[in-house]
């Protein structure tokens, strides 16, 4: 508490429920790979289920805006409320 005050208002804290997924921008990214990836379409035979994710994964860190989107989802716009 004290480091938060000697912060003058630069920091403040938001506490949340200890569950609350609607509150998770990490749930959007989940939600995002389970619609558009690999839940959209069955493995093949030999296709690696980690590989495919590791993949969705990356190609969603490959793009700024869609990642700043889900920053920018009503649930989560606690995170950057300046």
């Amino acid at each position: 508490k004290r480091y938060v005050q000697s912060t003058k208002g630069k920091l403040t804290l938001h506490f949340l429920p200890g569950y609350s997924p609607d509150l998770n921008p990490d749930e959007l990214v989940w939600s995002h790979t389970k619609r558009t990836g690999v839940a959209r379409r069955p493995l093949r035979k030999g296709e690696d289920l980690q590989q495919k994710v590791n993949e969705q994964l990356q190609t969603v860190a490959e793009n700024p805006a869609l990642v700043r989107s889900f920053f920018r989802h009503p649930s989560v716009a606690y995170i950057s409320d300046c």
